[in-house]
């Protein structure tokens, strides 16, 4: 989720607690020393300053970690892209990596200068993706987010290739640095039962819920220049040992090894 989609989620929560409270804007206006307009603006633009933020929690007696909380109380089901966008993207590789780049937190500028474009290229990108309805471009050509996080793309769609070559280079790269020690990497096959495999697929839920709070909270303490992109893969399925390790007659291995 991006740090705008967070703000969104604890401005709902904030509207929640008004409401509980019967603290309506004017009110929370004159607590905070300003206008009813601003704090309306406030709440329609969800732009502002975490001291800000900080202000209204303290004028209604609430503490940003219990906001957090009513927050993550809403569900947030992945959204499905239509198929439509989804084979433009297919079709449009670089369309699809500026797209994938804008929702690991990179900003339109920063794509530019990773990948060497000129201002106009990456305008003409962002200008496909808000055709896309997918992002929103704003003052001084700045780039804002408009679909919802996560998405789940479709693992039989126009994206699959595409989709499967990312995590098979991923998997091998993390594989290959394990020498440095540095994170963890698990592979094991097993005999379980079903009983057992469902309590584990909701370990595993658990984790990624987790995985997906964290790094929302980190967007949200933590500038930009102090982050860095993480990519989990995680599954868990029946193994089909034979398939994978088949094994030839033994007189062909000899042969070849002659």
């Amino acid at each position: 989720m991006s740090p705008e989609q967070e703000l969104g989620g604890l401005f709902s929560a904030l509207r929640q607690v008004l409401k509980a409270q019967g603290i309506r804007y004017r009110d929370l206006a004159s607590m905070l020393n300003t206008s009813e307009v601003t704090i309306k603006r406030l709440f329609q633009e969800q732009d502002c300053k975490m001291s800000r933020l900080l202000d209204i929690c303290e004028a209604i007696g609430v503490s940003v970690a219990d906001l957090l909380k009513l927050a993550e109380q809403a569900p947030s089901e992945p959204a499905t892209l239509p198929l439509e966008t989804e084979q433009v993207l297919a079709e449009q590789p670089g369309l699809f990596s500026c797209l994938i780049l804008l929702l690991s937190g990179f900003d339109a500028r920063a794509i530019g200068h990773y990948n060497q474009l000129s201002s106009a290229d990456v305008y003409l990108y962002m200008r496909k993706l808000e055709k896309l309805q997918l992002v929103r471009i704003g003052v001084n050509d700045s780039v804002h987010l408009v679909v919802n996080m996560p998405i789940r793309w479709r693992l039989d769609g126009p994206l699959h290739q595409t989709l499967v070559e990312v995590n098979q280079a991923f998997i091998a790269q993390t594989i290959s640095a394990q020498h440095q020690g540095d994170y963890p990497f698990y592979s094991t096959s097993r005999l379980f039962s079903p009983h057992s495999i469902r309590q584990l697929k909701d370990d595993i839920d658990k984790l990624y819920q987790r995985y997906q709070q964290q790094a929302s909270l980190d967007q949200m303490f933590y500038p930009p220049e102090a982050l860095e992109p993480f990519k989990m893969v995680t599954t868990m399925a029946p193994f089909n040992v034979p398939e994978f390790f088949a094994v030839p007659p033994y007189q062909a291995v000899i042969k070849h090894l002659k």
